[in-house]
């Protein structure tokens, strides 16, 4: 299993309204629109995002899940799919000093398929999609603020 966690630190805007706007499935696609090389909605809060990751792109399934209220830390929970990007994702969203801030972290669990698996995401996959996690967490920064 391979693990990406990067976070955005959100001044201004408290927790729980980030989770509110988290949890809005239609909301994702302002979230993950510009953060991979290709977007297609297939339905509220489902989406094929596009990675060029060399001569054949591939393609992430990404499906919001569901609201996790369960625990001090508020979750969002999607569901990744796509050859060698199989796992799950979640969004954990926690208050900072001031009250006012929200420490948002993207956490992405997903499965490379073995030993060869391991090495096209050391040299293809992982640089791409922490690089689009991160753009994904500055829209969602930005997009927030907008309304």
């Amino acid at each position: 299993m391979a693990v990406i966690t990067t976070d955005i630190l959100i001044e201004g805007i408290r927790r729980d309204d980030v989770l509110d706007w988290l949890a809005r499935p239609e909301n994702h696609r302002r979230m993950l629109d510009g953060a991979f090389d290709g977007l297609t909605e297939k339905g509220p809060g489902a989406f094929e995002l596009t990675l060029k990751t060399g001569p054949l792109p591939r393609t992430l399934s990404y499906t919001f899940d569901h609201l996790d209220n369960d625990h001090g830390g508020r979750r969002v929970h999607v569901k990744t799919a796509g050859r060698r990007l199989q796992g799950t994702l979640h969004y954990s969203l926690r208050t900072m000093k001031p009250t006012l801030n929200t420490l948002v972290t993207l956490h992405a669990d997903y499965d490379t398929g073995g030993p060869l698996g391991g090495v096209i995401d050391a040299t293809l996959l992982r640089k791409r999609l922490e690089a689009g996690y991160r753009t994904a967490l500055e829209n969602l920064q930005r997009e927030i603020r907008l309304g």
